[in-house]
């Protein structure tokens, strides 16, 4: 166990590849464990076992957490392809540039986005576009053709019939909805 530990010293316990995979507080937690049970090791062999069987319960915990995420956005990746959509609504968003936003390939990030997202890139950016273009059609009188320009509809024809689609009833329809108040 001695020759253990000391091959696996809390400097190189968790190489940077195995630290990216895992919340800065397992890593601090299994890196004070490790220093525990090697100060322990001289001293209460007992309590130097426990200190590693804690250390590998954290990590195991750790990964059946990663496995349950694989395959999906981070929570920072999550937040920047969503900022990034929300600030060019307006403009066309293709599956390429949110990907380079990120830095993944086309594939990966898409399959990545879906798994995260439960849509394609694609559908979530049409979805963006019409929870948009509702509130501005509550607050404005602005006509369909603005609208849909303003947010990255390429005719009021798409617009019209992507929002029926998502919400069930055209854009005009939903608009005397809203103002009747129902």
């Amino acid at each position: 166990m001695r020759a253990t530990l000391h091959a696996v010293t809390p400097a190189t316990a968790v190489d940077s590849q195995t630290q990216r995979c895992i919340s800065d507080e397992t890593y601090d937690g299994v890196m004070l464990l490790l220093r525990d049970a090697q100060a322990h090791l001289s001293i209460d062999r007992d309590s130097a076992c426990l200190c590693l069987t804690r250390a590998l319960v954290m990590l195991q915990k750790s990964d059946s957490q990663l496995k349950n995420r694989q395959g999906c956005l981070s929570s920072w990746q999550t937040k920047r392809v969503v900022d990034y959509i929300d600030a060019n609504l307006d403009s066309p968003i293709r599956t390429n540039q949110m990907a380079a936003v990120l830095s993944l390939s086309v594939s990966y990030f898409s399959h990545a986005f879906k798994n995260t997202f439960g849509v394609t890139p694609l559908v979530y950016v049409a979805r963006r576009r019409i929870e948009s273009a509702r509130q501005i059609m509550l607050t404005t009188d602005s006509s369909l053709t603005d609208i849909a320009h303003s947010h990255g509809f390429c005719d009021q024809s798409h617009f019209i019939r992507t929002f029926r689609r998502q919400i069930g009833v055209t854009p005009q329809a939903w608009r005397r909805l809203c103002d009747a108040g129902l």
